[in-house]
C-alpha cells in the first residue's frame, strides 16, 4: 500500500498547552507501532484551541498492540474535550515535509462535484499548486483524496508567512489557476496552522 497521512483536529481543553501529552502520544506511537514515519502538530490560528496535528504512516495502521494504543488514547483523552475522529489522506507527492515544516502550514479542503470527471480534476489541481510553489514564501505544496471518500479532497501548502500566501491570492497567477478550481468543487474552505513541532 502507498503511505498515508492520518489528520486530526484535537479540541483541546486547557491542560494541552501545559502539558507533555501530545508528545507523550507520539513517542509512545513512534516506538511501538510499525510504519510510524514522522508527526506534525500546531494551533489553527483562525480556530484558537484547535491543535492540527498530522501523522505520516508507510500505511494505514492495523497490526498493532492495543495496549499501546489504549494508553495513547489515555494520554490524548485528558487534554481534549472531544476525542478526534481521524481521516487518512493518499497525498500525491510523498513525502510531503516541507508543506508541515514551513512556519505556516495553509490547510485546504473541498469536495469534488459529482459530475465533475476526476481525471480532469487532477490536471486543475496539479496546475494550480505548481503555479503556487514558484510564488515567493512557498516551501511546498502536495494535494491528495481523503481515503473511503472517492472525491473527498486536502491541499497543504507550507509557507514563510500569512502575508506572502495574501499576496499570492492578489496574482493573476492565482486567479488564473483558482477560478477553474472552485468550477469543480463544492464545500471548499481552508484555515492556517501556525507550525510548533514536528518528530522526523
Amino acid at each position: 500500500m502507498a503511505p498515508l497521512t492520518e489528520v486530526l483536529a484535537l479540541k483541546s481543553n486547557e491542560l494541552m498547552s501545559s502539558s507533555d501529552n501530545l508528545r507523550e502520544c507520539v513517542e509512545l506511537l513512534s516506538k511501538n507501532i510499525p510504519g510510524f514515519q514522522r508527526s506534525f502538530w500546531g494551533d489553527r490560528l483562525q480556530e484558537p484551541g484547535i491543535r492540527q496535528w498530522f501523522i505520516d504512516w508507510d500505511e494505514k495502521p492495523e497490526n498493532y498492540d492495543p495496549e499501546v494504543v489504549q494508553k495513547a488514547n489515555q494520554k490524548l483523552q485528558e487534554v481534549v474535550s472531544e476525542f478526534p475522529k481521524p481521516k487518512f489522506v493518499a497525498f500525491r507527492t510523498f513525502p510531503h515535509t516541507k508543506c508541515f515544516t514551513a512556519p505556516i502550514t495553509e490547510v485546504i479542503y473541498a469536495t469534488v462535484k459529482p459530475d465533475a470527471d476526476l481525471k480532469e480534476f487532477a490536471k486543475v489541481a496539479d496546475v494550480s499548486l505548481e503555479v503556487t510553489e514558484d510564488y515567493q514564501g512557498c516551501f511546498g505544496t502536495s494535494w491528495g483524496y481523503v481515503v473511503g471518500s472517492e472525491r473527498e479532497i486536502m491541499m497543504v501548502v507550507g509557507w514563510d508567512s500569512i502575508e506572502n500566501h495574501v499576496n499570492f491570492t492578489k496574482t493573476t497567477e492565482f486567479k488564473e489557476t483558482t477560478d477553474p478550481f472552485l468550477e469543480l468543487v463544492s464545500d471548499s474552505g481552508m484555515f492556517y496552522v501556525k507550525n510548533q513541532s514536528f518528530r522526523l
